[in-house]
C-alpha cells in the first residue's frame, strides 16, 4: 500500500512538473490574478460542451490545448517584473515575435513557435505592458501588464475566440496574430 501512495505521489510530481513554467511564480502572489487552465479541463470542456453545431466548435477549439496561463497585475514593481521575466524567457526559449503593436494605451507583443502548419502554433506567449487606461474584465479593474501563455495544438484562426469568451483582458489583440 505504502508502495502505491509513493509511486502515485512521484507522478504527481513529474506531471505538474511538465506543466509549470517560468511564469508561475507569479501564481499565489499578492496583487496579481491568476488563470490557469489545464489539459484535463479543456478535455472536460470539449467533452461536456452539448451536441449543437456550436458545441462541437468549440470542443474542437479546445481539444489540442495543454494549458492557458493568465497573469495580471496592477502593480508598477510586479508588471517590471513581468516584463524582464518575459525578455529573459525570450532569450531561451524557441519563440519568434509575430507581431508588435505600440499605441497610447499598452504595448502588446506576441510571440509564437510555429505548428504543423502557418494556422497552428505549438506555443504563444503575449505581453501586454502599460494598460493603464484599459479595464481588466477578469475583477473590473485597470490592469498594468498581462502575460497570456497558451501551450498545444493552437488554431490561430479560432484563439481569440476561446480569450474572448473567457474575458480575458488583452484578449482583443489576439484577433490580427495570424501568421502572415
Amino acid at each position: 500500500m505504502n508502495k502505491i501512495i509513493v509511486i502515485a505521489i512521484l507522478m504527481g510530481s513529474f506531471s505538474s512538473m511538465a506543466q509549470t513554467s517560468v511564469f508561475d511564480k507569479y501564481d499565489g502572489k499578492d496583487e496579481v490574478t491568476t488563470i490557469v487552465v489545464n489539459q484535463k479541463m479543456f478535455e472536460l470542456m470539449a467533452k461536456f460542451g452539448g451536441s449543437s453545431s456550436e458545441a462541437k466548435e468549440y470542443a474542437e477549439m479546445v481539444g489540442g490545448l495543454s494549458s492557458l496561463k493568465v497573469f495580471t497585475t496592477e502593480n508598477l514593481a510586479l508588471a517590471s517584473d513581468m516584463e524582464k521575466t518575459v525578455n529573459s524567457y525570450l532569450k531561451s526559449s524557441k519563440l519568434t515575435e509575430l507581431m508588435r503593436i505600440n499605441d497610447d494605451d499598452a504595448q502588446v507583443k506576441i510571440y509564437i513557435v510555429e505548428g504543423k502548419d502557418e494556422d497552428h502554433v505549438k506555443e504563444l506567449l503575449m505581453f501586454v505592458n502599460g494598460i493603464k487606461n484599459r479595464v481588466n474584465a477578469v475583477e473590473g479593474h485597470s490592469a498594468e501588464a498581462v502575460i497570456i501563455s497558451l501551450t498545444g495544438d493552437i488554431d490561430l484562426n479560432r484563439i481569440a475566440e476561446l480569450t474572448e469568451e473567457m474575458n480575458i483582458s488583452g484578449s482583443e489583440h489576439l484577433k490580427n496574430a495570424k501568421k502572415k
